[in-house]
């Protein structure tokens, strides 16, 4: 009779143990799907998910910023220079294809220079950039503006990440960088890397507005010069000015 008495009293507390931990864990799981409310919270990196699983924003520090992806391949972020000194936001679209983003990096180089940047991009389908709002200042030389990019649609950019990838990891092989350097211009030429065509904005302190042309040449600039007159300037393809409004 003891026997019986013990082994009811077992199965009757762990019938009490698996109802209280599924209902533990029902809680939970309710209380995951409801939105949640925070004062304040230290994150390095927050990844916001699409429908299919991949993220389609993600906000990080710069220790754990992403880097470039595209036709499914993910690159080093040292593929993209100066990206391992960014923080910010990185969008994608739901195919995972890095699509813009706002990044920021500020660095002290000694006592009397930095570099610091900001970069709001938006990139063409399959693409780099092809609008970017920019502030560039390395020791005081620096850029303020909106530039324009024309970008190819019969090639993918993943073609000049996997290009740039293997230039840096075929470093002190001089023979095959030769090649590889070749195979870059000759990419260049073909207009594979893009081109600014437009810059909008400040450098130096000089407001001006620079039209090139598919070479990535300046063919046409206004601006205010430091004295204050405004000028408008037409070039050739070596840059040698060929008109100037007004004399």
């Amino acid at each position: 009779m003891k026997s019986k008495s013990l082994i009811s009293i077992l199965i009757t507390s762990n019938i009490l143990l698996l109802s209280f931990a599924a209902f533990v864990c029902l809680t939970a799981f309710r209380q995951n799907n409801r939105p949640q409310n925070f004062t304040e919270i230290n994150v390095e990196r927050i990844n916001v998910l699409g429908s299919t699983g991949k993220p389609v924003l993600v906000i990080s520090n710069q220790r754990l910023m992403p880097g470039p992806t595209m036709n499914g391949k993910t690159y080093d972020r040292d593929v993209i220079d100066g990206r391992k000194y960014m923080a910010g936001m990185t969008f994608f679209n739901d195919l995972g294809d890095e699509v813009g983003g706002l990044q920021y990096a500020g660095i002290k180089k000694d006592s009397t220079g930095y570099s610091a940047v900001g970069h709001l991009s938006f990139d063409q389908w399959h693409q780099n950039q092809v609008m970017a709002l920019d502030y560039n200042d390395h020791s005081g030389n620096k850029y303020v503006g909106m530039r324009i990019w024309d970008r190819p649609t019969n090639t993918t950019f993943d073609h000049t990440l996997d290009l740039i990838n293997e230039i840096r990891l075929s470093e002190g092989n001089k023979p095959k960088l030769d090649s590889l350097y070749r195979l870059w211009s000759e990419a260049k030429d073909r207009g594979e890397n893009g081109t600014e065509r437009l810059f909008v904005g400040s450098k130096n302190e000089i407001a001006q507005i620079q039209l090139k042309d598919k070479k990535g040449n300046i063919r046409a600039k206004l601006y205010v010069d430091e004295s204050g007159e405004a000028k408008l300037e037409f070039l050739n393809q070596q840059g040698e000015k060929i008109a100037v409004f007004p004399q």
